[in-house]
């Protein structure tokens, strides 16, 4: 008789960490797997007009078919995303994501992105996302994130050159932002890397965008 497996639930501890928040609260963090496709397509609409322009610039009303393949096709080495679920409220809802997609001409570079639902921001959600995907990202050869920032985001680009991010023009409206990630050995909270992930995680709204390819 053939062993059966039993699926596995959206929070499932062997596949992930739960991290307490400085508020008390607790999310637990995860690899986005492609049955969250229907529960990203839910959140977007949650989010704020201005939340959905910075992090995707030209937003569109909701997730198309063809966004929604791009968003749930990683591979965890090139592409890679993260999730946040708030598991102290009903549902555990999803309530963050971060993600990075590999540059194709410098494999050593990574376009990084993360957002937060409006009513879960500024506690500390973003930061918490961005620090794992730094991990993952430097166990994968990545050496450098890049972010498209809207120059209109003035202190959050002021914030990023005080901590040593280079920031660049991009297209017109729109700056290009690069991060080095330090050594793995680095002790993460005492870096210039935690600081500066926090400036990327609150000073924007706990939204970056990314480009899409395609």
């Amino acid at each position: 008789m053939a062993e059966t497996t039993e699926p596995r639930t959206r929070i499932d501890d062997q596949d992930g960490e739960t991290v307490t928040l400085r508020d008390g609260g607790r999310v637990f963090i995860r690899a986005l797997r492609p049955s969250d496709r229907d529960e990203l397509a839910e959140r977007y609409l949650e989010l704020s007009p201005q939340a959905r322009r910075l992090r995707f610039f030209n937003a569109p009303d909701h997730l198309s078919t063809r966004l929604l393949d791009y968003l749930v096709d990683v591979d965890g080495v090139d592409r890679c995303a993260l999730v946040a679920f708030a598991i102290d409220d009903d549902g555990a809802p999803g309530v963050g994501i971060a993600r990075y997609s590999r540059s194709r001409e410098d494999p050593s570079c990574a376009e990084a992105a993360v957002t937060v639902l409006d009513g879960y921001q500024n506690r500390g959600i973003a930061t918490a996302l961005l620090l794992r995907l730094a991990d993952q990202a430097r166990r994968n050869g990545i050496s450098t994130f890049t972010a498209s920032v809207m120059w209109e985001n003035r202190a959050l680009l002021e914030g990023l050159r005080a901590f040593g991010a280079e920031v660049m023009p991009s297209e017109p409206g729109v700056a290009s932002v690069r991060v080095a990630l330090p050594p793995s050995e680095a002790e993460l909270p005492e870096t210039e890397l935690h600081r500066i992930l926090r400036v990327f995680a609150e000073r924007v709204g706990d939204a970056i965008g990314l480009r899409f390819e395609g």
